[in-house]
């Protein structure tokens, strides 16, 4: 489940959503999650299912004689005579009391309107934080890329891995190296593909490859590297490569 979700559905907002005593700004807010998270969705339809059956289950009818019994009262018991200052001061407090709590309840949605704003701000900044950090990344790898000093060097598969391909990027002078994988074949849920550089005749492990949603992964830089290779590993890869389970490789 999303976090943000999850600290949402933690909180009463919903449940005072139901009993109509959220603010306008956090009504949109909650309709916001119903929409877009089936998770709040169905909880919001289970709340509002569970309030029905308990005020079902806990209604009582009213006796038969109820009616008669107050009418009765009412006609037997003496009017009483209210003053008509005493009147006049119960009606302001009355509403002296009403405003008062108006304020009180103004104030308070205004408080909640503030915090919740705040919160999304952060959220932007942070947001904006992570973009630009993105950004400054894929202006460094088209950098490295598009410069002259920059190899390519495509590796595919053998008849252990015949759709595997893989190009990967080498640029001694900034020492830094990319791989951008193409295509993987599949493998059992305990193996993985392990890249690994061939460094004065031995074979240091670089990463585990796998397809992400980015083009491009910077992978560790290794002085003297010599060639590239892959392998098929147990799962969570090795320390040492299985030679017999090379799959590909290129030298320089």
């Amino acid at each position: 489940m999303n976090e943000r979700v999850k600290i949402f559905l933690d909180g009463d907002m919903l449940e005072r959503y139901l009993m109509d005593t959220t603010s306008p700004m956090e009504s949109k807010e909650v309709e916001h999650y119903i929409e877009k998270y089936p998770e709040v969705k169905k909880t919001y339809i289970e709340l509002q299912e569970n309030l029905e059956e308990y005020a079902t289950s806990y209604a009582v009818p009213a006796p038969s004689d109820l009616k008669d019994k107050i009418l009765k009262q009412v006609h037997t018991r003496p009017k009483p005579v209210i003053p008509l200052m005493a009147i006049t001061a119960c009606v302001a407090t009355i509403l002296f009391g009403v405003m008062t709590f108006m304020i009180w309840r103004q104030n308070q949605e205004l408080l909640k309107d503030r915090r919740l704003t705040t919160e999304l701000i952060e959220e932007l900044n942070d947001d904006i934080v992570s973009n630009r950090v993105t950004l400054q990344s894929v202006e460094e790898q088209f950098m490295i890329l598009n410069n002259s000093s920059t190899d390519k060097y495509v590796l595919r598969g053998n008849t252990k891995a015949r759709k595997l391909e893989t190009v990967a990027y080498v640029n001694m002078l900034e020492k830094k190296s990319y791989v951008h994988v193409v295509a993987l074949p599949e493998l059992p849920d305990d193996q993985v593909y392990q890249m690994w550089a061939g460094v004065d005749g031995h074979m240091v492990p670089l990463d585990i490859l796998k397809i992400t949603k980015d083009n491009l992964v910077e992978i560790p830089y290794e002085e003297r590297m010599a060639s590239l290779n892959i392998t098929i590993e147990p799962k969570g890869g090795s320390k040492e490569a299985t030679v017999d389970n090379l799959v590909a490789n290129i030298s320089f």
